[in-house]
């Protein structure tokens, strides 16, 4: 196994804000791998996740409502590309093999948002998609370069929904419309993307060409930014069978972007009291945004009546002191954990923290993490999203928990970044460095093994405050192939 480092190496680390000895570090992780975490329990109903009533929903949603003076910003994670969308269909065009889901799309394709537009710059004709060669080559055309590109594009920039009036929504466009429904204070909607590098230029022509048309129809003024992961959050990775470093044609190290978790520092940087955050492709046509919208004021509504009893005590404590009772009936309602041998000041600790509120939903089967309670060494039990991939699988304790698990992270988040006296709080200091994964990738045909570092909303967000609401499955309607399009819910 070679450690080979060579100048060239040393610059680009440098360029990076990284230094040697974090490129060791990066290596040791590699192939020692990340701790499991160790789960102490299910999160479900009763434990960990609050049921609110119809009437409390109300009462949270008017809290919310009602409250004036204060900056909320939609943050939406939108840095990856579509390709992964395409999986099946560039299987198709590389080998022409035709799964169950390439049939039913090539049967549909007339029905997608994107066919006038495809048919247009292809210049063909339905009836050129009559013949295998035709479909191939229409397939071909949508994903490759010399074409639409959609394989390459980012997924905010794929037309998702089509209208009866013939306009046709791309994801990025469907955040504008549910931005200015649930997110709008003193006539402002504030949105910040996080976009690829790649596309950046294109990304924001498309943005700046939404903000007056949307901004017109909604009665409000857009305040749209955008900002690209940081080249200092990328990860190095390692060719599976030697264990050396992987190089791209130059012989320079390849850096991988490093999943969601790299944008905890784009969050850090982001300017509001309020944050709600959704993932790109979690988005409706207009018949269906009313429950995403009831529901995002609802946990809107929740963080801010903590909040506030939070800021209280807090500074109840500044001033000398706080109703030690008061503070325990406060956290046993909203938190879980048994705090009565907690000291004063590890109660302020506690309540001195960044808060999120999640929404969750019921548990049917999709991919991804879940709400669990997690062992701490010495601590309270806490409350986090854990991916299957962080439990351990070779042990029956652990894996009966994970296969009880009620509910589903559809990243449905509401955020408060400031403590009582109005700072910031730097994110960095509440992650857990060591919650995030290893995973297998190739490259070039080979194996590696690449890093990905705590996610933005379990490792990354590890010691904030955390509350966890049930809300309805009929608000997670994500994207994750291209396939979903012909859902119901994206109708």
């Amino acid at each position: 196994m070679s450690e080979r480092i060579e100048k060239k190496d040393l610059d680009s680390l440098q360029e990076r804000g990284l230094t040697e000895s974090d490129l060791a570090s990066y290596r040791n992780t590699l192939l020692s791998g990340f701790p499991f975490m160790k789960l102490y329990g299910n999160a479900e109903p009763g434990s960990g996740i609050k049921l609110i009533s119809a009437e409390e929903k109300e009462k949270f949603r008017s809290v919310y409502q009602s409250k004036k003076g204060i900056e909320v910003v939609k943050f939406v994670p939108a840095s990856g590309a579509a390709s992964r969308m395409f999986k099946e269909l560039y299987a198709y065009v590389d080998n022409g093999k035709v799964s169950d889901n390439v049939a039913k799309f090539l049967d549909e394709l007339s029905d997608y948002p994107f066919y006038d537009q495809l048919l247009a710059e292809a210049k063909m004709t339905a009836e050129d998609l009559d013949g295998e060669e035709g479909k191939r080559k229409v397939v071909d055309f949508l994903l490759s370069e010399k074409g639409m590109n959609y394989g390459s594009y980012p997924k905010g920039m794929i037309k998702f929904h089509k209208y009866d009036d013939g306009h046709k929504r791309t994801a990025f466009e469907e955040h504008f419309h549910e931005g200015a429904m649930y997110a709008q204070k003193d006539g402002k909607v504030r949105i910040h993307f996080t976009i690829p590098q790649e596309t950046a230029e294109g990304v924001e022509e498309h943005l700046k060409s939404l903000e007056g048309c949307i901004g017109k129809m909604h009665h409000v003024e857009y305040l749209i930014d955008t900002s690209v992961q940081k080249p200092s959050t990328d990860t190095p990775a390692l060719y599976a069978d030697d264990q050396e470093w992987v190089r791209v044609e130059d012989g320079s190290l390849l850096f991988r972007p490093a999943g969601h978790g790299a944008l905890l520092e784009n969050l850090n940087d982001l300017v509001g009291d309020l944050v709600f955050v959704k993932n790109i492709d979690n988005v409706v046509p207009d018949r269906l945004k009313n429950i995403t919208v009831e529901n995002k004021e609802l946990l809107a509504g929740v963080l801010l009546e903590v909040q506030e009893k939070l800021f209280q005590f807090c500074r109840d404590y500044d001033n000398g002191g706080f109703s030690r009772a008061d503070v325990l009936d406060f956290l046993s309602k909203w938190f879980v954990g048994g705090f009565e041998n907690q000291t004063d000041q590890d109660l302020y600790n506690l309540l001195d923290r960044p808060l999120r509120v999640c929404g969750m939903v019921k548990n049917e089967g999709e991919p991804g993490g879940g709400p669990f309670l997690v062992e701490e060494s010495g601590e309270l039990p806490s409350l986090q999203i854990v991916e299957s991939a962080q439990i351990d699988p070779d042990s029956e304790e652990q894996q009966a928990i994970l296969s009880k698990a009620s509910h589903f992270n559809p990243v449905d988040l509401v955020l408060s970044l400031k403590n009582h006296k109005g700072e910031y709080f730097d994110l960095m200091d509440y992650r857990n460095n060591n919650s995030g994964m290893v995973v297998n990738k190739t490259f070039q045909g080979r194996g590696i093994k690449a890093l990905e570092l705590p996610g933005l909303w379990n490792g990354a967000m590890h010691d904030w405050n955390t509350i966890f609401v049930e809300v309805p499955v009929e608000t997670f309607n994500p994207v994750k192939t291209v396939f979903d399009l012909r859902r119901p819910n994206h109708r």
